[in-house]
């Protein structure tokens, strides 16, 4: 089961933290209160003391709790339409087997960030990856902070970055100090993901109309281990520089490691349908369609496990799944989408240099020595020394 929720909370609710910006965690009021029979049994009514105010579980609550009982809690907040972020991930990560079979993806789709973006981030981070995050943002809401503190979601595998300024009528409650035209990024914010170490799981990047990014972005994005596909839709500077060349044979040009490709030239080679369901689409069904079989045109496999489930955030709410708007947009725009995917010539390069860096390391590590102390340097005992003899030698 899929969970997609929108954000409708009116404004001036009571907020608790970053968790219930968009979700309220208190049970309907007057929720099942009779019944047709009597008085509601004893587990029903224990059910809903603890489902009363959801921001007080933490899953160390859990953790002597069956799972029947778990799904039951679930089952029960399904039912009143409560099924909140911080719930499914209390969940995921105590019952990560049996919930993902009942609960692989959730997405929370805000209207409008109520608080600057860096304020979200620890949300979807999962620090022991107990699920895959994919996140969508605007810049139009971003400042440099929020930027930079991208990388701070480990397990961040998708990332939507676009720019649509907003109006008044969908301005955050609390003003982040940005304008209509936002800040755009740039090449340096980058740079310093990638300085950062971070983002080893990241799959699918996508930028729309940040008109700032250059192909030189291309060249430090590819430091990226699990990095599959680049997305620049209408970005002005990417746009100039691959529209100076000319259509190859086989509609590829080679930029910064990676395989560049006009969509207006992929379609003349593959046709429409291909490209808009596996690059354009809803960022999820991007995400899972570079899952596909490795081998076929050479995709890396997934360094984290398939079967976590994925968490997904949009701020705002971006909506590229329905497919008619979008083939009509890309129609307009073929010429200013360009599609970066991995050379695969170049990985497979890249795949052993960095199997040989880890035998590399392996070989100059010390061996292990399981439970057996380490022998250390200990000096000889000597008995008392009799100096008597080496007097004697003077007198």
């Amino acid at each position: 089961m899929s969970i997609i929720l929108e954000d409708n909370q009116p404004p001036g609710f009571l907020r608790l933290g970053p968790t219930w910006y968009h979700e309220i965690p208190f049970l309907p009021h007057g929720w099942e209160t009779t019944n047709d029979r009597g008085c509601g049994s004893l587990k029903h009514a224990a059910m809903k003391a603890m489902l009363r105010d959801q921001s007080a579980l933490k899953p160390e609550l859990f953790e002597y709790v069956h799972w029947y009982m778990a799904e039951y809690l679930w089952d029960a907040l399904k039912r009143c339409n409560k099924q909140t972020m911080h719930m499914w991930k209390i969940m995921a990560s105590v019952y990560p087997v049996q919930f993902y079979k009942v609960s692989p993806y959730y997405c929370l789709s805000a209207g409008c960030p109520k608080k600057p973006l860096r304020d979200y981030m620890g949300i979807l981070n999962s620090e022991d990856f107990r699920w895959r995050a994919i996140l969508t943002i605007a810049t139009t809401y971003c400042t440099a902070t929020d930027l930079t503190t991208i990388p701070n979601i480990k397990n961040l595998v998708a990332l939507d970055v676009h720019n649509e300024p907003y109006t008044s009528n969908n301005a955050p409650l609390h003003p982040v100090g940005v304008n209509n035209d936002g800040l755009l990024l740039q090449d340096g914010f980058v740079r310093g993901w990638i300085e950062s170490k971070a983002l080893r799981h990241l799959r699918i990047l996508r930028f729309y109309h940040q008109h700032e990014m250059t192909v030189a972005s291309l060249a430090a994005l590819r430091e990226l281990p699990e990095l599959q596909l680049v997305v620049a839709y209408e970005c002005k500077k990417i746009t100039e520089t691959i529209q100076k060349y000319d259509k190859p044979a086989n509609g590829v040009i080679p930029v910064k490691g990676w395989s560049a490709c006009r969509l207006d030239w992929f379609w003349e080679n593959h046709g429409t349908s291909k490209t808009i369901d596996d690059n354009l689409l809803a960022l999820h069904h991007v995400y899972q369609s570079s899952l596909q079989t490795p081998g076929e045109d050479s995709r890396r496999p997934s360094s984290l496990p398939t079967n976590l489930p994925i968490l997904e955030f949009k701020l705002p709410t971006v909506d590229h799944s329905k497919r008619d708007r979008v083939v009509v947009r890309s129609r307009y725009n073929a010429k200013s989408i360009v599609l970066f995917t991995r050379d695969p010539v170049k990985q497979k390069l890249d795949i052993k240099k960095q199997q040989r860096a880890r035998e590399k390391k392996k070989r100059t590590e010390p061996p292990e020595k399981g439970d057996h102390p380490a022998k250390r340097a200990v000096m000889k005992e000597r008995g008392p020394m009799d100096i008597s003899e080496t007097l004697n030698q003077f007198f």
